[in-house]
């Protein structure tokens, strides 16, 4: 067990190293812009009653 943890933690630091000599930085993708017309729209993903209406789950 001790192997393979030491392998893991090998392959994660080898990862990170590779990672950084490359230039990749996870999770920095160039993000699509919504319209505010679109996001402010009525019923919409970012609208009060999206998130105060219908099941919550619970009890």
């Amino acid at each position: 067990m001790r192997y393979i943890t030491g392998a893991v933690g090998v392959g994660l630091i080898g990862l990170l190293t590779g990672t950084s000599l490359f230039g990749y930085i996870p999770g920095s993708h160039e993000r699509s812009l919504v319209p505010t017309s679109v996001r402010a729209a009525p019923g919409g993903y970012r609208s009060w009653s999206f998130w105060h209406s219908g099941s919550h789950g619970g009890k």
